[in-house]
């Protein structure tokens, strides 16, 4: 074998194991090789015996595609044997058809059937040489374009915690997708119009008649206005509910909103732009950035114009409302455009991925990220588009994340007891300083973002959160403060050599500590590309942690500056520095160095 990354021994040893496989069973099966979880159990692993012999008990076909039954000889011949001794069989295999004594100091077999492989120091002390000069692994060759929609925040509405895990999932897979060598073009659709604009602004025009008639609406500093707004969104949706003749008034609100009516459309420009203008403050606190932002207000008539277009079709009719019939495919009925003439929700997300295959016909995949309670809307949306446009829907998915509330219990923008964003932010900073009195106030800013964005992204994405301010803050445990302080220790460490440049080819005795280490270190290119590949940032995130848990042990069992292995060790703290600082870029997060 030939390589250049764990990558690469991973996926040749996976092409070994196959043809291994083929040779004793017959059967052609893709063996999954993972890194292994528990480094005593190897540093690479495969259950390819387990599936082997599951498939040949149970008298699978012999191939994926289908065919026939597997061969009488081939049943009898493993009728009698365990999983073990497959797996032995096939290890006994490898060694005929590779040669491994370059790659691994040993291949051992556990119950019930596992294949662990343990790395060379020569391939570890290669990996960690690599990860000290930039990063040289292999990436994505063809350079797949992918378009991520991501945060979707609402003008008029105040951004709160569940943005926060949407905006801190999407900047997080964005900077993974672009680590495997993906070209990613960052949306953000906002929702500029709807029910929650008009009920925004029937508030607005109740509680501020006089100021809107007789003021500049842009006086005041912006968090004042937002706050205006807040309130008036509140007040709209209690009366929504509350008042016939509000509701009505808010409906017609929302029909001039959609028809451009001059008698709302400045102040809907005004409330508009401060609800843009504070959410470019959020996204540059928490270092996200977009290169496409789409507007409801935009799409919404090209939306119509596609439903209406395709009735008789895709859409039919019903009480003056164009409909979906779901059930006609397994799902439910959803409006596309009311009774009123305009475009629902699914109308404008209809209109939305049209245009953008027009804006980037390139495109190989459009990911769309929402809560976990719009997936099956999305599943009607998506079977309407289907049947207007079938390459377009095939390159579309949803990718869903779970609910984000404190642990005090659940929010509402309707009622006002709400979880902002902007809160939680400084609530943490807050609680922070308590703890870190002599640091700057751009590292409390670090700590701060670092803390709610670790916090969120430890968790698998579908999984719900009841988020902690005072866990997140803990500079012990798996939190955000640990990781940073962990990176910033090893830049303490080597502050203190006079060397600046390291090699891992200088290391002339690597002792167990040390190669332990080494061996946490060898994981990284593998588990950011399964991170990726999952759409799973918390898979590094456990990585990570784990690594900060290895290197803490060590600085506290070992000496390091002052030690006869100075030099030697400083090669490998620096290297689990620059793991973990890129690391923790890819999740969205800064590294201080000094804390």
């Amino acid at each position: 074998m030939c390589y250049n990354s764990v990558m690469d021994i991973r996926q040749q040893l996976a092409t070994s194991i196959q043809k291994s496989v083929k040779n004793l069973t017959g059967l052609e099966l893709e063996p999954q090789v993972v890194v292994s979880s528990d480094l005593s159990k190897g540093d690479l692993s495969s259950n390819i015996a387990m599936v082997a012999f599951g498939k040949i008990k149970n008298n699978k076909p012999a191939s994926p595609a289908g065919g026939s039954n597997l061969p009488t000889s081939l049943k009898l011949r493993w009728a009698s044997k365990t999983p073990v001794q497959l797996a032995q069989e096939i290890v006994k295999n490898l060694e005929l058809i590779t040669n491994n004594s370059e790659l691994f100091d040993r291949i051992e077999v556990a119950a019930p059937g596992f294949i662990n492989f343990w790395l060379s120091q020569a391939v570890i002390i290669k990996q960690i040489d690599q990860v000290l000069n930039n990063w040289q692994y292999n990436r994505d060759q063809k350079g797949s374009v992918q378009i991520l929609e991501f945060g979707d925040l609402n003008p008029f509405k105040e951004p709160h915690i569940g943005h926060l895990r949407n905006l801190a999932l999407g900047e997080s897979l964005a900077r993974l997708l672009e680590f495997q060598g993906k070209k990613l073009i960052r949306a953000n659709y906002e929702g500029d119009v709807g029910m929650h604009v008009a009920k925004a602004l029937w508030g607005l025009l109740q509680n501020q008649k006089s100021k809107i008639k007789n003021q500049n609406l842009d006086e005041g500093v912006l968090e004042e206005r937002i706050n205006l707004l807040a309130k008036s969104y509140a007040a709209g949706a209690k009366a929504f509910e509350e008042d016939e003749d509000a509701k009505a008034e808010i409906i017609s609100i929302n029909n001039k909103i959609y028809s451009n009516n001059a008698e709302i459309k400045e102040i809907w420009e005004k409330g508009r732009r401060w609800s843009l203008d504070y959410f470019e403050i959020l996204y540059k606190r928490l270092g996200i950035r977009y290169e496409k932002y789409y507007f409801e207000s935009e799409v919404a008539p090209v939306g119509l114009k596609i439903v209406k277009d395709n009735v008789g079709k895709v859409f039919e009719k019903h009480d003056g409302a164009l409909i979906f019939r779901g059930e006609k495919v397994g799902l439910h009925t959803r409006v596309f455009v009311t009774k009123e003439n305009y475009a629902t929700y699914e109308g404008k997300d209809l209109a939305l991925a049209v245009t953008k295959n027009k804006d980037f016909p390139d495109i190989d995949q459009s990911i769309i990220m929402t809560a976990n309670e719009q997936t099956e809307y999305f599943k009607v949306m998506f079977a309407a588009l289907k049947l207007i446009d079938t390459k377009i829907a095939g390159k579309t998915s949803h990718l869903s994340f779970g609910f984000v509330n404190l642990k005090e219990g659940k929010m509402s923008s309707r009622t006002g007891n709400i979880v902002s964003a902007f809160w939680l932010l400084d609530e943490t900073k807050k609680r922070l300083k308590k703890g870190f009195k002599e640091v700057s106030e751009e590292v409390l800013e670090e700590l701060s973002v670092g803390s709610v964005k670790w916090a969120m992204l430890k968790f698998s994405r579908e999984s719900n959160i009841a988020f902690s301010i005072e866990e997140s803050v803990q500079i012990e445990g798996n939190s955000g403060p640990y990781m940073q302080y962990a990176y910033a220790r090893t830049q303490s460490l080597l502050s203190k050599s006079p060397k600046t440049t390291f090699e891992a080819n200088s290391v002339k005795n690597w002792e167990q500590e040390m190669l332990a280490l080494a061996r946490v270190i060898c994981q990284f290119e593998t588990v950011t590309k399964d991170a990726a590949n999952n759409f799973s940032p918390n898979i590094l995130c456990n990585y990570l942690y784990d690594l900060a848990q290895n290197f803490n042990a060590f600085y506290e069992k070992e000496k390091v500056i002052g030690s006869e292995k100075e030099e030697e060790k400083l090669v490998v703290v620096n290297a689990v520095g620059v793991v973990l600082k890129k690391g923790l870029y890819l999740l969205g997060i800064d590294s201080p160095k000094k804390i």
